[in-house]
This record gives structure tokens, sequence and C-alpha cells, in this order.
């Protein structure tokens, strides 16, 4: 089965590119490429830890982001969901992955953002986290293939220039069609719009 990435960006300051998807039983792999690596980083968040996040989540209480690399590493990250991550698997490249969660989240309408930049809160919203997250997703590449059939579509377009259609077709119809017929066709057009 092809496996088809989303496209998104954190949320933060310094957005970042990532691409997703998320498999029919709710399983999210995110792929991020780091500064130093040569290719990209794919991690796999199980729908079982997503489960557990959300009900981390549940209390209706605005979470920080919570997901300082050095301040996870000492313990000293403040509660939230960068820590409830690095919790679930103590290590820091997957409690970073709050970021990228964060933003799928968000844009899925399964958080509720406070919308700053610094000082991040993440606050649950009602529904089913998997449904809204698919349907995001779906929509996702919907709106991703609709802009690539557009591009290309202009593309295309934008390599005849301005009235070449037109010549070419008044050529091939001067050459397929003999010279007296020409100004009956004319005759024809112009009694059909003056009704004689």
């Amino acid at each position: 089965m092809a496996t088809f990435w989303s496209v998104s960006h954190t949320l933060g300051t310094k957005e970042k590119v990532f691409s997703w998807w998320i498999d029919s039983r709710g399983n999210i792999f995110i792929k991020r490429k780091f500064r130093n690596g040569c290719f990209p980083r794919i991690d796999k968040i199980s729908c079982s830890h997503l489960d557990k996040l959300q009900g981390f989540m549940q209390d209706r209480e605005w979470k920080y982001l919570a997901n300082d690399a050095a301040k996870l590493y000492m313990g000293t990250e403040k509660d939230g969901i960068g820590k409830f991550l690095y919790r679930l698997r103590p290590e820091v490249p997957y409690a970073q992955l709050s970021s990228q969660l964060a933003a799928i989240f968000y844009h899925s309408e399964v958080w509720e953002w406070n919308e700053q930049k610094r000082g991040m809160k993440f606050l649950l919203l009602p529904g089913n986290w998997q449904e809204k997250t698919a349907h995001y997703y779906r929509n996702s590449l919907a709106l991703k293939n609709e802009g690539t059939f557009i591009d290309e579509f202009s593309e295309s377009g934008s390599k005849v220039e301005q009235g070449q259609e037109q010549e070419e077709l008044q050529e091939t119809l001067n050459e397929s069609l003999p010279e007296e017929a020409v100004p009956k066709i004319e005759q024809t057009k112009l009694s059909t719009f003056f009704g004689f």
C-alpha cells in the first residue's frame, strides 16, 4: 500500500516543516529533518501512546507544550505535553514530537491553541481524536492534489501564448476545408446571428 505524506509545519516562532500520515489503526507517523542529519527521521507514535496523551489532556485544563530539550534531559521541564511523552518513552527526540503533534491536533480541531508563539498551551476539545485527525489528513491530501493539478494546469496553459491556439485552429480549418467552404461558413454564422 502506498503511503501519502501530508506536509505541515509547527506552530512556534521557528516554524519547522514536517510530513505526516495516520494509518487505519490511528498510529501517526512523522517525518522530520534535523540540521545535521542527511536523511529525515521517521517516528511512529502508536495509537496506544496517543490515547494516553488524549487521556492526559482529558481534564479540560490548558497544558503547556513543555518540550525544551535541555530541560527534558535534566528533568527540570514543567509538566506538559512534551514531558508526558518523555515519560512514555524517555527519549528527547520522541518528546519533542509534541511540536508536530500539537500542530496536527490543532489543525484537526482536536486541541485548541492559546495562539501564543512562546508559552504555548493546548486544551482538548470534545470529539473523537482519531476521526477528526483522519478527516483532516484526508482533506489535506485532497487539497494538495487539487493544488498540484492547478499548478500543472496553469504551467501547461502558460506555455501557450495568447492567440496561439486560435491561429492553430484556423490553420487546421484552412488546410482541411476547400477555399470556397470558408466563406459559406462565415455566411452561415452571420445568418444564424441575424436570423435569416
